[in-house]
């Protein structure tokens, strides 16, 4: 009896371990049903374990949803700062699109407001699709439309010369450079009047330039000299292949080597000859083709032009025509040889005026952005009536040859043209006026640097006085001299006063230039003036023939 007991407890709890799930081996064919199955303590111990493993798993299920939760808490924060921010873009979105750029945009943003997601601000809620990461849209109507969104570009910075932010791609950069002279002018004889000596800034300038992509480059500079602040410099250069760019906007016009292809910092005296000074056409708005062909022997331009010099608009329909070609025939030789820097070369400019005279005084030591505002520290030697106007064709002309070899430079250039001037707006006629430059200039290094073109020069010993430093910097002797020529129709057209002043005057220049380094450069010059015939530099009726003008500039550019 006890015995059917057992069996019966054993197939009971045998039942319930299979109703747990338990694995229990099939029996083998061979044996009987009635086999008696394992003792009550091993099943026992099987059970614990089971049990065991069903905590364990529960523990692990109740630790996932844990962190599901915290992750599906996190998401929801995210998207509720994103949606605060779109609120906070819309208002911004309607400024920026009715005047400019948003403060934060970078060069090239397209979609006027649109917020540019960054990496950590949650998912893309409105920009463009298929774009990761893409602008947020807040408004219908606004962000990025048929293109990909913005991202964040990291930048590098560099100095020299001049401070640059530029793309490790090298697609987006930005420049910035300076340029200040300061002149300390002493004339004799000096007047109050027109020969006043004293302290001057000539120039002030600040450059941004740079490129929003490798093709497109782009320059703004600002100016303050005698006058006030201006714009100098605004435009576009498309430059996608080196033999034939486009430049658009308010540059330097392409009229002589001397203007073209010298800038003011690198001149040998302190300011340009007295024709280009006073007569070149200098910066006006325009388009021009221009580039360089047969490995850089042949420097081109051609371009078209609003006319009055230094001109911010235009007075009449007609457009300027001015060239410019420059050739290095031995430019293929070894570096140097003795011919390789050679140019020759010539410009051409014609076209139709009717605007007022700018300059309306021709002076003997101005610079071409302030030739009618530096009364008082560069004395004329020729003004034109008030009521003069420039009416008429234009024509000018020019012919240089530039030549460089070891420490040796030297320029020469020969100018001419024919200028109608009317005496008021309502005269019937012009008065053909006949005009000639020629100027010669060359300079020495006698601390032995070299150049194949007037441009930023580094000392071979910049000059410094800390020990284990010290250098002299490089020091440069220099002459120059420059006439200009006005035809007697001046006087004879009643156009100006011959009692005053003289349609001829012509100086010469002797002097030092010391590059302390690359960035600074001081002038010390003799300038000695004279003038086909007396003109006035002091009320009432005090009159010169020359003048003498010493002179030092200190110039910094970067």
């Amino acid at each position: 009896m006890g015995d059917q007991r057992n069996r019966n407890q054993a197939w009971i709890l045998a039942a319930a371990i299979l109703a747990l799930g338990a694995p229990i081996a099939p029996a083998q064919e061979s044996e009987p049903p009635a086999t008696i199955p394992p003792a009550p303590t091993q099943l026992e111990d099987r059970l614990h374990q089971m049990e065991a493993q069903n905590r364990k798993l529960a523990e692990q299920l109740e630790k996932t949803e844990r962190r599901h939760d915290e992750q599906m808490q996190r998401l929801l924060q995210e998207m509720t700062q994103l949606r605060k921010q779109v609120g906070a873009g819309a208002g911004s979105s309607n400024a920026t699109s009715s005047g400019g750029s948003s403060s934060g945009g970078g060069a090239g943003d397209r979609g006027s407001g649109a917020v540019t997601a960054r990496p950590g601000d949650g998912p893309n809620l409105g920009g463009a699709p298929g774009t990761p990461g893409g602008r947020l849209s807040p408004v219908p109507g606004y962000g990025v439309s048929g293109a990909t969104a913005e991202k964040k570009v990291p930048l590098k910075a560099n100095f020299g010369p001049g401070f640059e932010l530029m793309t490790e791609d090298k697609e987006f950069q930005l420049q910035f450079h300076q340029e200040t002279q300061f002149d300390a002018r002493s004339f004799v004889p000096h007047g109050d009047d027109y020969a006043r000596s004293g302290f001057v800034f000539p120039r002030v300038r600040a450059f941004f330039n740079g490129r929003l992509t490798q093709p497109i480059e782009y320059s703004l500079s600002l100016n303050r000299g005698f006058s006030g602040l201006d714009i100098l410099d605004a435009y576009l250069n498309f430059r996608y292949d080196d033999r034939a760019q486009i430049k658009v906007g308010r540059f330097m016009t392409p009229f002589n080597y001397e203007q073209f292809a010298i800038q003011n910092m690198w001149l040998f005296a302190p300011e340009r000859s007295l024709f280009t000074s006073n007569l070149g056409l200098n910066r006006q708005l325009g388009v021009q083709l221009w580039g360089n062909l047969f490995d850089n022997r042949v420097d081109y331009a051609v371009g078209a032009f609003d006319g009055p010099r230094n001109s911010f608009e235009d007075y009449n329909e007609s457009k300027d025509v001015i060239s410019y070609l420059n050739i290095r025939p031995f430019g293929d030789q070894e570096k140097g040889s003795l011919l390789r820097d050679l140019n020759l070369g010539g410009s051409f400019s014609y076209g139709e005026q009717d605007n007022p005279i700018v300059p309306r005084a021709f002076r003997t030591a101005s610079n071409a952005s302030n030739a009618s505002t530096a009364d008082l520290f560069s004395p004329p030697f020729l003004v034109l009536g008030d009521s003069v106007r420039e009416r008429g064709q234009r024509t000018f002309w020019s012919a240089h040859a530039a030549y460089f070899y070891k420490q040796f430079s030297f320029f020469t250039d020969y100018n001419g043209g024919i200028l109608r001037y009317a005496l008021n707006k309502k005269a019937p006629e012009s008065v053909d006026v006949p005009v000639s430059g020629y100027s010669v200039a060359m300079g020495y290094f006698l601390t032995g640097e070299t150049q194949e073109r007037r441009t930023i020069l580094e000392p071979n010993r910049p000059f410094s006085l800390r020990r284990g430093k010290l250098g002299p910097g490089a020091w440069e002797l220099i002459f120059r001299y420059s006439d200009l020529e006005f035809d007697r129709s001046v006087f004879s057209g009643g156009l100006a006063d011959p009692k005053l002043w003289s349609q001829r005057a012509w100086n010469t220049n002797f002097g030092v230039n010391w590059y302390l380094n690359r960035y600074v450069k001081v002038y010390f010059d003799w300038q000695h003036t004279e003038f086909g015939n007396p003109v006035i530099y002091r009320q009432p009726n005090i009159k010169q023939l020359t003048n003498e003008l010493f002179w030092i500039r200190m110039q910094l550019y970067f």
